[in-house]
Formats: structure tokens, sequence, C-alpha cells
């Protein structure tokens, strides 16, 4: 039999198929759960590439109803997608809110994206809440959809925006070839502020382009390490090898970080724990939290300036807020109770808690092995 005649018989026998199910349930109604039959007709469906089941109830109740036993998978997105089942919006809104740094939450926002709903993500960036804006940013930063570009690009200079989405908008950003040349020639007309450089020297400096990476060691300037030596860009330092025992003694130590960050039970509890820190970044992003904190600095550990009524400021984590007091931490681990009655003005900063030049008290062969080390805390 010939491949072409292969394929006649099996189309046949999956639209017998897809007919006896209606024969065999005749009483079947919409709504009703009947999962096994549900998945032989979208195979079939799938088979004979019927995308379109607007027209028939049975078929697209049978679509729904199978969506629902598979949802947040990644067949899930597929059959969203081949189908067009727009009605999924709100549930691939959130998924990609909710895994915005995995696969499946990357290619919800890709999905929402093919659907045309650019402007729905655009409104959660601009919405006001910054844990849901950071998590679209973050989905549309690593989708490198051509409508994703589009929707970032403004934002790297937005001064509205605040600085954590500009540095999720300049990684998306500089994704793309097209992208990296956009952020020098802002290098080079001076529309980078200060607080950005690294963020754009490390998407910079891992072009393939020569000439990219050229330019971009024209406006930008390296941080120096504990004996002068300039840090090597972030995609050098990733392939140099640490040592994670010597990495635990500058962590302990000369790096201070365990003044700040729990290991299990050692440490204080200022910043996040990193007791599983290895299973939930990569060396790169390890390497882009310590010599850049507040780039990415984490949901509930941002710093407060409250400014008192005495003239006082006090900055640190917001621990609690009441209609009574607040509760703020401070870099040393110290918790302070100040009565509303005392409060002139509390704002978020978007500067971490975290020392901005740790790498300063290391040399870059001690960083390399504190993210070793940091690397080998997995669950």
């Amino acid at each position: 039999m010939t491949k072409g005649n292969k394929q006649r018989v099996y189309i046949y026998f999956a639209a017998v198929a897809i007919c006896v199910w209606f024969v065999v349930a005749p009483h079947t109604t919409v709504g009703q759960e009947s999962p096994g039959k549900d998945k032989l007709v979208v195979e079939t469906l799938l088979r004979l590439k019927r995308y379109d089941v607007s027209g028939n109830e049975k078929w697209k109740a049978a679509v729904g109803r199978h969506l629902q036993t598979i949802k947040g998978t990644p067949p899930y997105l597929d059959l969203v997608k081949a189908f067009g089942v727009t009605d999924a919006i709100p549930d691939l809104l959130e998924l990609a809110i909710s895994s915005h740094a995995e696969t499946i939450g990357v290619n919800a926002a890709s999905v929402l994206l093919d659907f045309k709903q650019s402007a729905l993500l655009l409104n959660e960036i601009n919405g006001g809440d910054s844990t849901r804006a950071l998590a679209i940013a973050g989905a549309l930063s690593l989708s490198a959809h051509p409508a994703g570009y589009t929707i970032l690009k403004p934002i790297v200079t937005d001064a509205s925006s605040s600085r954590q989405i500009r540095s999720v908008a300049i990684r998306g950003v500089g994704t793309t070839k097209q992208g990296q040349q956009y952020l020098v020639d802002l290098l080079s007309a001076e529309q980078i502020p200060d607080e950005l450089l690294f963020t754009t020297g490390t998407v910079l400096f891992g072009s393939s382009d020569p000439l990219i990476v050229k330019s971009a060691r024209e406006f930008i300037t390296l941080p120096k390490t504990a004996n002068a030596t300039p840090v090597p860009p972030v995609n050098e330092l990733i392939r140099l090898k640490g040592d994670a025992v010597a990495g635990k003694v500058v962590f302990d130590n000369k790096g201070t970080c365990i003044k700040c960050h729990q290991v299990g039970e050692t440490g204080k509890e200022i910043g996040p724990s990193l007791s599983e820190i290895g299973s939930k970044l990569s060396k790169e992003a390890m390497f882009v939290s310590i010599l850049d904190p507040s780039a990415g600095v984490s949901h509930n550990y941002e710093t407060y300036a409250i400014a008192l009524t005495s003239g006082n400021v006090l900055s640190g984590i917001l621990i609690s807020r009441s209609d009574d007091e607040v509760v703020v931490r401070n870099a040393e681990g110290i918790d302070r109770v100040i009565a509303v009655t005392e409060i002139d003005d509390i704002a978020k900063t978007g500067i971490s808690l975290m020392p901005a030049d740790l790498q300063k008290v290391m040399t870059v062969q001690e960083l390399v092995n504190v993210v070793a080390y940091l690397g080998q805390l997995k669950k």
C-alpha cells in the first residue's frame, strides 16, 4: 500500500471513529463528562485537521472538556493554539504570570501574543501590581516573540517604569541583533541611565557580533574586584570553573553573605533564603544577582524609605503593615516597629538592601567560587 493510500485509509477510519462516538453515545449532552471519548474526538479532529469546531457544539464541548483535564500542561497550550480557544485567554494569562520563568509560562505568553493579546499584556505591565508586571515582562523577555519585542522596546526608555521592569525589558530587547543595535544607539545618545548600564552591558557583551561588543566596551566600564581587576562580562564568568568548598568560606566570611541570608539553619533572615537557590537560578542569574542586586530584587524584599515626622528617614524591608503600625527590618536584621502617627511618608525605593559592590571585596576567582557554592544548594 502506498503512503498516500495509507493516509486516506487512516483518515477514513478516523472519520468513522468520530461518527461512532456519536452513535454509541447518542444521549451525551454538552457538559457531560466522558474523558476517554473526549480525548478520542480531539485526537481524531487533529488527525483530520478539523481545527474550527465553532460550528459543532458537540465537538466544541468535547475539546473544552478535554482541555480542562490537561490544564497547565504543554499539551494544553498546543491544543488551545491549534483549536484557537480564545476562551482560555484568562487561564493563559494566569499561567504566564505564575510560571513566568518556566517553559510553560513563557509559551503561554507566546500563545497570548499569537492571539493578538498585546494590549492585555501591556495592561498588566502598567496595572500597578509590580509582581504581576514583572512576571509578564519576564515571560515576554524570554519568549523571543516579535510582538513581545514590540511591547518591551518602549519600556527601556520609559523613566516612569521601575528599574526592575526596565532591566527585564533590556534583556528581552537584547535577544535580537536589531535590539542589540538599538541598545548601542541608546548608549551613544546617553539615554541609558547609570543604574541600567550593568544590565545593558551583560546583554551586549554576550552578543555574537564583535562590532556590538566593541561598541558596548566604548560606553560601559566593567566593575572592579578586590585587586582592581575588572570583572569579566557575565557570559565569560559562567564559563570559569569554581571551587564550591572555597566558595563557602568566602560566603561565610569575606563575602558577608551569611549576615543577610540563611542556608539551612545558619545565617540571618534578612534577604531570601538561599537553601535551594541552586534549583531556582542559573549561574548567569546568580552572577547578576550579586553584581547588580537591585536589577532583580525579589518581591517582599524590596527596600522602603520611611520618612518620620521627626525628620529622620529609616530604610529596610517591609515586614508588616497595619492601620496602627509598620514593621521594617534594616540591613543588620533589626526590626523596628513604627506607629503610623510617626510616619510622614513611606515609599518603595526600588533598590535592594543587598550591597551593590560586593565584588569589591572578592577576586574574580572568589566570586566564581561563591557561585559554584550556591549552585550546589539544591533540593
